[in-house]
């Protein structure tokens, strides 16, 4: 990680917590119309709780990472296209707009839509 902006996320209960650095690729909603930010993988590291992340396939060719406790989902990773799904973080009006085409037909096919310079 490097030493640029940063920002957690945190389960409901605490027990797991991830640690994001910089700036997302983009922004965009799920299929449910809840807000999303698309991350390179590289850019999150997990902060704590280790023993209580679980980490299991989606179901899309990516892996979900939730909380055991709680059950709550922090974060959807594709390891393959080096991108990951997060919960839309509080103040998070600065993005670095990266996503490949390829990335976002790919996120479009799993029900997403990527804003545009939202």
């Amino acid at each position: 990680m490097s030493n640029g902006p940063y920002g957690q996320t945190t389960c409901r209960c605490g027990a797991v917590s991830l640690l994001v650095c910089g700036a997302p690729l983009a922004l965009g909603r799920d299929a449910g119309g809840e807000p999303v930010s698309f991350w390179p993988l590289v850019a999150i590291q997990l902060g704590q709780g280790a023993d209580e992340l679980e980490v299991s396939p989606s179901g899309t060719g990516g892996d979900a990472w939730q909380c055991r406790r709680c059950a709550e989902r922090l974060l959807l990773a594709h390891d393959d296209d080096d991108l990951a799904v997060l919960a839309e973080q509080e103040g998070a009006d600065e993005i670095a707009p990266a996503l490949t085409p390829v990335q976002q037909r790919w996120l479009e096919a799993l029900g997403y839509r990527v804003a545009a310079g939202e």
